[in-house]
């Protein structure tokens, strides 16, 4: 949960700096924006953050469920790369050479079932939504760049010290 508001936080602040969904305005100036507090400014800017929130929160949701994913993997690999490093420590022991060959050769079938699980794992329709979602969300924050009055209320958030102030 804590990775997701993270996530949610970057990204959201990602998309806003770089980024909008209404209907771009001339300049994005409105009257009383010098005058503007941060809350107000905040306020403004809660419809685009309640715009990218839904994906955004998608799509940590799926990288929540890849990193768990990926922490199983790595716990079901920790036997193979355990058994890998008593080989290594014990070729040191033999001065015939066998057991160094033996390692390499475990090593090697080792990382190359590994390589092959990774590929596997990357052209998986988890991996692929999670691509997808990226996407999205760069689309969005694209959508959200063109938007004049977005821009300039980051603009008066960042001259007021808004990010300042919390």
């Amino acid at each position: 949960m804590r990775m997701m508001s993270k996530t949610l936080g970057v990204a959201i602040g990602a998309a806003l700096v770089a980024s909008a969904w209404a209907a771009p305005q001339a300049s994005g100036v409105q009257p009383g924006d010098e005058a503007m507090t941060c809350e107000q400014i905040a306020a403004e800017l809660v419809p685009y953050m309640q715009q990218v929130a839904p994906n955004v929160q998608a799509l940590a949701a799926t990288q929540q469920r890849e990193f768990e994913h990926a922490q199983a993997k790595h716990a079901e690999r920790q036997p193979a790369h355990q058994m890998l490093a008593g080989m290594a420590a014990a070729t040191t022991f033999d001065p015939t050479g066998a057991s160094k060959r033996a390692y390499a050769a475990a090593e090697m079938a080792q990382m190359a079932k590994e390589r092959s699980e990774d590929r596997a794992e990357a052209a998986s329709p988890q991996a692929q939504k999670a691509k997808a979602q990226r996407e999205q969300i760069a689309a969005q924050a694209q959508t959200l760049q063109a938007d004049a009055r977005l821009q300039r209320l980051m603009q008066l958030g960042q001259q007021k010290g808004c990010d300042r102030k919390r």
